[in-house]
């Protein structure tokens, strides 16, 4: 992966996206979110932010096991 489609300023470098967290994969409370999480290797739920561009905060689904991005689009304010 050396670029990411930004919603906004289309495909640019990677190195201009700041990695934020990953999201749980896992239905419920605090509980479920520490305790019962699973990961997946082909799906992973994710907050970027464009910080050397237009700084939008991004939702991204990708494969981290190839690095595919398989959706991006603006954070809004409640999770995906």
């Amino acid at each position: 992966m050396s670029s990411f489609g930004c919603p906004f300023c289309g495909p640019r470098p990677l190195e201009e996206f700041s990695f934020h967290k990953t999201l749980p994969n896992v239905p419920g409370g605090a509980f479920e979110e520490v305790y019962l999480r699973s990961d997946d290797p082909t799906d992973s739920h994710e907050h970027w932010q464009h910080r050397y561009g237009c700084r939008a905060w991004l939702y991204v689904r990708r494969n981290p096991s190839t690095g595919r991005i398989l959706e991006v689009r603006q954070l809004t304010g409640s999770a995906p």
